[in-house]
Formats: C-alpha cells, structure tokens, sequence
C-alpha cells in the first residue's frame, strides 16, 4: 500500500465527517488504521469524533495521544487534545501538556494558553488564569477568538476579590 493510499482514504473520512457522515466516517478511519496503524492524522480525526460526537473520552483520550505520538507536526491534535483534557477535568494535566508543547512550532499557542488559563479558572486559580488568558490574547489573529478570550479575562475579574484586582493593577 502507498502513502497515496493512506491519504485518499483519509480524505474520504474527512468529506464524510463535513457531510456528517459521522459513523461511516469512522469506519473508514479504522479501515485506514487496519493498514495504517501509525498513521497520526487519522488517529486525531477519531480522537475528535470520539470526544465530539460519541462523547467517549478514554478513546477520544487514547487516538489523540496516538495522533501527536504519530503526527507529532500535526498541530490539530495539539489543540484536540487540550480541548478533551479540558473537557475530562483533568486540568492538572492540561497545565502539565501546556507547559510541555507550548514552544512546539506547529501548536496554536493561542489554543493551549487558553486552554490552561481555563484549567487554572477550575482550579479556582484566579491568577494564573488570569495569565494564560493575557498570554493567549497576545498569540491569537482571530477576532472571534480574541472576544471570547477577552471575555473570560472578564469573567475571571469578576470572580476575583478586591485584593486579587489591584495586584493587576500594580502588575
């Protein structure tokens, strides 16, 4: 079998998966794996259909830790799997994988400051979340993006106490 091989049937399951072909996407995701167990941008597409769609998170867990074991240049797996991390509540761990990729060239760094400014929000870590948030402002070109995080800035002001807003200031 050719590389061609892996990627036209790789394709395939993308168009399926944006007509919302979502089971017969998957089948054709693991008839790629059968051949091409190491292929990585596969193992993050099911990673995605399974946190998104089958709200399976040990396999949406287990594909997205394959997907940047395999395709360690595919930046959507990065992303993915901050999203899942989040997602699970296991926000120890999304700091940990953020502090461990974020110097990762292909990452969207925007994504994964975000992302650990929302595991520091759980955590009740009002500061550092404040921080991450700061950082994924200064990394992101999108507006949409840029409203939302300027919005949990917001959010995360409004939940701290007075002494914790004029630390801000004199920052």
């Amino acid at each position: 079998m050719s590389d061609n091989r892996a990627e036209d049937l790789f394709f395939e399951a993308d168009q399926m998966i944006e007509e919302n072909q979502i089971v017969e996407a998957k089948e054709r995701l693991y008839d790629l794996l059968e051949e091409f167990p190491d292929y990585g941008r596969a193992h993050n597409h099911l990673g995605w259909l399974y946190n998104l769609k089958f709200n399976n998170y040990p396999k949406a867990k287990k594909h997205l830790e394959l997907a940047i074991k395999f395709a360690p240049d595919y930046h959507a797996a990065y992303s993915n799997y901050s999203y899942l991390l989040i997602d699970m509540n296991l926000n120890d761990e999304m700091i940990t994988f953020g502090n461990k990729v974020i110097t990762n060239s292909v990452v969207d760094k925007s994504t994964i400051y975000n992302k650990m400014g929302q595991a520091f929000e759980l955590k009740k870590d009002l500061m550092n979340a404040h921080k991450y948030y700061k950082l994924a402002i200064g990394e992101t070109l999108n507006n949409k993006t840029l409203d939302s995080i300027y919005a949990s800035v917001t959010r995360v002001k409004r939940k701290m106490s007075l002494m914790q807003r004029l630390k801000l200031i004199n920052q």
